[in-house]
């Protein structure tokens, strides 16, 4: 199994933010500010932090770069750029060969757009962002670039278009400095980690950005005021108790029971206090009596609004008006038995209210007074009217007996009980004072006590004599009641609390034990009085449960932060993949490098912070530092030495690709390197940049003596920009006849600028054209005159090809030898 898929299934059980910073470690270089923030909000989720985190796109197999444990050889066929990358002009195209294709360019030739175009691809270690023109002075195009490539023996090529990560692309493998310093890390002496367990260390520092992150957050957790709000409870009390042990667990719903305080418990603390501030007065005696008689005014006050209530009750009110209606029927009906049974030459009014009065009162004065003894009306021989006082003739009499038939008759007594009724229950409404002076007195003595409870009943009074005004006006007007007739409110027994809390103050009063009634009270005051004052401050609390909870949830994702885990995985990866086949590898790898003089090896220095080092020494000085006594240019042989190490480890001989891999290099190492990479070029594609000619020639006169196909490819800058891309090499690498070609195509410009008159041009050309001449001279020189023996850029003296130069005359130098001249040897 690759490191990087150990790495992948490794990652399965570890928290959802590792597992997103792994993928974007593998797919970066590392971690902006940004994206520390964005993991951070991915953790935070986890334990209920955050409500809405980036999403999380953890590491799969497709993001795994240069993991070559599977499928076949790929190979890079070319790069086209069309736009947009650096400073390199528009629609070139790169192109490699099969085996060695060196591509040489100047500095600032445009060498590292195509390198950042192709680290991309292969998302090698120390990948850089792809920028555009931004020294043009305008806003830079997006890049738009392509790479072809080949899979194994396919015949037709594939394209990444630079949108999507490529399982296949990502096989070819980029070395350049910061490649190097993967394997080669100075600030922990020499440590060297194959491909895949850098990773580790990195997600390390991730932990540590992630974890200063959360810190932060939870440092800006500041209390709330919570103790001051302690200092108003008193020691002792369930509220008290509970203040000081609030954590992370505390339930809100016990909160929430203590600070709700009922009405009626709100009305005992007020009972409470009073009953302590009775048991401070001299005279208790005096004190009980004073309750008596307010206990006797509020149950006055109860009884009043009882009254008030029955009186104006929709029953009652309702009766009321049907009996005025009974009465309307009933005296309909009395004016047509009036009709029937008086004369028809009676008196207008006769049988009337007024009418009845009289006859009522005769009445009374004949039974009384006038003929005790006889019926009314008195008819007796010699009896006389009692209301005119003359005698009776036959027709009076008659008129008598009938009035009294009428009075007597069913129809007429109904009609008189109902008016009576009538009467009575509309006296009651009209003469119902609902607000007189003992209402209005015991009602400012309740305000008093409960301000609340006497504004309550003052609202129900009011609403009552609205009432009362409402029906009093009807039967007064003799209309009906209007639809928006008030309602009566019910607070008969509202005043009852009041009642007994009077009665617990007398009976606190009458205790004969005082003392110890007294610290019972003040305990019961305190509790309530603490729930009072939890319930004001109930939010607080709840934010400071909250606090906690957070705090306490911060705490868990700064678990998830810890190294540990990540340590123990590195060490014990890397004890499996760097085996003795691997360290064998490497001094394999220094040996054809002939890095001889320094004896180096490769040794476990235990692991720190998610890394399980393998420590560069020297063998015959363990204590000695490497970096203080190899070169700079040992490193990079050191380095170079790890990363064909590395690839002897991949299945398949996928493309390699080389950025100066001679930076620093001297001529000795230049041609071990030159002779390494050439001959690795025999199994698998390789690619090597370069801005050293001495370099790129060593690397085609190898190629050539080890019979291995060689592509050249020069980049360069022109007014059109960088990285115009030919497969001519430089004028300084060409061959005699490239150089005469080059030389007749100038001359030929250069006649066409005089032709023309163009003078000052065709001047300047003329002599930049004489001194490529001299230089054809010169390389003439040594290919054909010296046969190669001596070569410029070239550090060797091929003495065996001295034997085909030996026919060389003086002619042939140009004329006899003299001072100046050329002095021929046979």
């Amino acid at each position: 199994m690759s490191v990087l898929k150990e790495i992948l299934d490794w990652s399965a059980d570890r928290p959802a933010w590792q597992r997103d910073a792994l993928r974007r470690l593998v797919v970066t270089d590392g971690l902006e500010e940004g994206e520390i923030l964005e993991l951070a909000e991915i953790c935070k989720a986890t334990h209920g932090l955050a409500d809405q985190p980036p999403v999380v796109v953890p590491l799969a197999a497709e993001h795994l770069a240069n993991d070559s444990a599977s499928g076949a050889a790929v190979s890079v066929e070319s790069i086209f750029h069309q736009r947009g990358v650096n400073a390199l002009a528009e629609n070139q195209t790169l192109s490699f060969g099969r085996h060695l294709t060196v591509v040489y360019g100047d500095n600032a030739a445009g060498k590292t757009g195509y390198i950042r175009i192709l680290k991309s691809a292969c998302r090698a270690r120390g990948q850089e962002q792809i920028l555009g023109n931004v020294t043009a002075g305008t806003s830079p195009l997006a890049p738009v670039v392509a790479i072809k490539y080949r899979v194994g023996n396919q015949d037709d090529c594939r394209e990444w278009a630079g949108q999507e990560p490529d399982e296949h692309i990502s096989r070819v493998s980029v070395f350049d400095a910061k490649s190097a310093a993967v394997y080669l890390n100075e600030k922990t002496d020499v440590a060297f980690r194959p491909f895949g367990l850098d990773l580790f260390d990195r997600l390390v520092q991730a932990c540590k950005g992630v974890k200063r992150q959360l810190e932060k957050e939870r440092l800006s957790l500041t209390s709330n005021g919570l103790a001051s709000l302690q200092a108003l409870v008193a020691d002792g009390t369930e509220v008290a108790k509970l203040l000081g042990s609030i954590t992370s667990l505390t339930d809100p719903e016990v909160v929430n029971a203590l600070a709700r305080v009922s009405s009626e418990e709100e009305a005992r603390a007020t009972v409470l206090e009073q009953s302590l501030a009775d048991l401070k007065v001299s005279d208790p005696e005096k004190l009980v009596r004073e309750l008596k008689l307010k206990r006797g005014r509020l149950q006055a006050f109860g009884s009043h609004m009882a009254m008030v209530e029955a009186v104006l009750s929709s029953d009652v009110v309702e009766t009321i008006f049907d009996v005025r209606s009974e009465g309307r029927r009933k005296s309909e009906e009395a004016r047509n038995l009036r009709a029937r049974a008086l004369q028809s030459n009676a008196l207008q009014g006769t049988g009337g209210d007024l009418w009845s009065a009289l006859w009522e009162a005769a009445r009374k004065f004949s039974t009384g007074t006038a003929y005790p003894s006889a019926a009314f009306p008195a008819l007796e021989d010699g009896a006389r009217c009692v209301l005119c006082q003359q005698d009776l003739d036959h027709a009076a009499q008659h008129r008598l007996r009938q009035f009294e038939e009428f009075v007597n008759s069913t129809a007429e007594q109904e009609l008189r009980r109902i008016r009576h009724s009538f009467a009575q229950q509309r006296s009651e409404v009209a003469d119902l004072d609902i607000r007189n002076q003992m209402v209005e007195e015991t009602l400012e003595e309740i305000r008093i006590e409960d301000e609340k409870l006497g504004a309550t009943l003052e609202g129900v009074l009011n609403i009552a004599e609205q009432r009362r005004s409402c029906v009093v006006h009807a039967l007064t007007e003799n209309s009906d009641l209007i639809e928006e007739l008030p309602p009566l409110e019910k607070a008969a027994g509202l005043e009852r609390s009041l009642v007994h809390a009077i009665d617990e103050r007398i009976r606190t009063l009458r205790n004969e034990d005082a003392s110890s009634e007294k610290q019972k009270l003040a305990a019961e005051l305190e509790e309530l009085q603490a729930r009072q004052i939890l319930a004001k401050h109930k939010d607080l609390v709840l934010r400071e449960i909250d606090r906690k909870k957070k705090h306490a949830a911060y705490g868990l994702c700064i678990d998830d932060t810890r190294t540990q885990t990540i340590t123990r995985k590195s060490t014990t990866v890397t004890r499996r993949v760097v085996t003795a086949q691997l360290k064998d590898s490497f001094q394999e790898e220094l040996r054809r490098l002939n890095f001889r003089h320094v004896e180096v090896e490769l040794q476990e220095v235990g692991g720190s912070e998610g890394v399980f080092y393998h420590k560069l020494v020297l063998s015959r000085a363990p204590g000695v530092e490497l970096p203080r006594v190899v070169s700079e240019g040992e490193q990079r042989c050191l380095t170079i030495a790890a990363f064909f190490a590395e690839l002897s480890t991949a299945d398949n001989p996928s493309g390699i690709i080389f950025d100066d891999p001679v930076s620093s290099l001297d001529y000795r190492w230049r041609e071990d390197v030159a002779r390494r990479l050439v001959n690795e070029a025999r199994e698998r594609q390789v690619i090597v940049f370069t801005h050293d000619v001495v370099f790129l020639l060593l690397l085609k006169k190898l190629a050539q003596n080890l019979v291995v196909e060689q592509r050249d490819q020069h980049v360069r800058q022109m007014p059109t920009g960088a990285g115009v891309c030919t497969s001519e090499l430089p004028w300084v690498a060409l061959k005699v006849s490239k150089r005469i070609g080059y030389l007749k195509n100038r001359w030929q410009q250069a006649e066409k600028l005089h032709r023309d008159g163009h003078l000052d041009a065709y001047e300047r050309d003329a002599r930049e054209i004489y001194g490529y001449l001299r230089e054809a001279w010169e390389r003439g020189l040594e290919e054909i005159l010296l046969n190669g023996v001596v070569e410029r850029f070239r550090p060797i003296v091929e003495t065996q090809r001295v034997v085909e130069i030996s026919d060389i005359t003086p002619e042939d130098c140009g004329g006899g030898a003299g001072d100046g001249e050329i002095l021929c040897v046979d």
